[in-house]
């Protein structure tokens, strides 16, 4: 009994005295863990490496825009690298089109996160997990259509494609792509979701697409995308390709990366890259 009291008496000692290293040991480990993100004021867009599919963030703030989600749960893996952990709401989520390679990822999310809305365009599709989608959350879908514009503070994005009335039924169904634009301080950012040379021709006519910062190429990098004509009108300074490694499409063509380093675009491909975190 002595001997438990001597040791009390000497832990007490030692926690009066150390009392304010003791404080700030644990302020520090609260913002190392606790608030492990980077606290910006400005914006970041994620191009995140989820292997054979896309899944882009775009967040300031505790505000989150998600596009698309690849094709398993390593959106999941990879969003906890850049979300705090408490943060389990995503704001906005965009569907550029219903291949597993950009939906199955998010399937999983709406598991583990609150979304607040789901823009996509309703195009028809047998795809089991868009069916789910359409009969299980209905209350978060949104349709959208060329025109349709969101902010938040220094986020700016415009809806480019499908446009308005078109009937989003048969054919190629990455050519009924959501094609997004983002206006972030200054910086022009093009999402091609899998859009191919037919759709980029419909975007021939936005004039405000000259002299694009940054692109995200259609369609993994394929040949049947980022055509000569459509990278002569876009001038992109950087381009995207995201890939998984020994993908069975062979994806990125050797005829666009060939394309885009006659034209002196820097490119970056997502398997050799890991998830790429550009800050504006």
């Amino acid at each position: 009994m002595k001997n438990t009291t001597t040791i009390l008496k000497i832990l007490k000692d030692i926690l009066l005295k150390n009392f304010l290293n003791i404080v700030f040991f644990l302020l520090a480990l609260f913002f190392v863990v606790v608030l492990r993100k980077d606290r910006v004021g400005g914006v970041e867009m994620v191009f995140l490496d989820v292997g054979q599919g896309d899944a882009i963030l775009v967040q300031q703030d505790n505000f989150q825009i998600l596009i698309d989600g690849g094709p398993d749960d390593t959106l999941l893996y990879e969003l906890a690298k850049y979300l705090p952990w408490y943060d389990k709401r995503i704001e906005v989520v965009i569907l550029t089109h219903p291949h597993d390679d950009h939906l199955a990822g998010l399937m999983l999310l709406l598991k583990k996160y609150e979304v607040g809305k789901v823009l996509y365009a309703p195009v028809n599709s047998r795809n089991a997990g868009y069916e789910y989608l359409q009969s299980e959350y209905p209350n978060l879908l949104e349709e959208v259509v060329a025109g349709d514009s969101f902010r938040y503070k220094d986020i700016y994005f415009a809806v480019l494609y499908p446009f308005e009335g078109e009937s989003l039924q048969g054919g190629n169904l990455n050519n009924w792509s959501v094609i997004t634009f983002f206006y972030i301080n200054g910086y022009k950012i093009l999402l091609m979701g899998d859009g191919e040379v037919e759709l980029e021709e419909e975007l021939l006519e936005y004039d405000f697409l000259r002299n694009i910062d940054i692109l995200k190429a259609g369609h993994h990098c394929s040949k049947s995308s980022s055509s000569e004509e459509f990278l002569s009108f876009t001038e992109p300074e950087v381009a995207i390709c995201m890939c998984g490694e020994k993908n069975k499409f062979g994806h990125p063509h050797s005829e666009t990366l060939q394309k885009l380093k006659s034209r002196n675009v820097q490119y970056f491909v997502t398997y050799e890259e890991g998830s790429m975190r550009i800050r504006f």
